[in-house]
């Protein structure tokens, strides 16, 4: 195998295994979850959620990752409830 063709499988694998452990769903993100944190600041821990739901001034929304999910329900703008799976 030529130096380039290592140097391609060396950097797909890197960049495989980089992407693959930046998930922002995960145990240490969801202990920092608190009750009362507004959609913006849990955003900015989890990142733009895959799905909402909202009926009147409740919102559901969920953060998903291969198996992985954390759940966040809000009441206005506030955390009122949270769960996980696969964390």
């Amino acid at each position: 195998m030529n130096k380039s063709k290592l140097f391609c499988l060396i950097f797909s694998a890197w960049l495989s295994i980089t992407i693959a452990g930046c998930s922002r769903i995960n145990k240490e993100n969801y202990q920092k979850l608190e009750v009362g944190m507004s959609y913006q600041e849990v955003t900015e821990l989890l990142g733009e959620p895959d799905q909402c739901d909202a009926i009147l001034n409740a919102k559901s929304c969920v953060w998903q990752d291969k198996d992985k999910s954390i759940t966040v329900r809000f009441i206005g703008d506030k955390t009122v409830l949270f769960s996980s799976e696969g964390i």
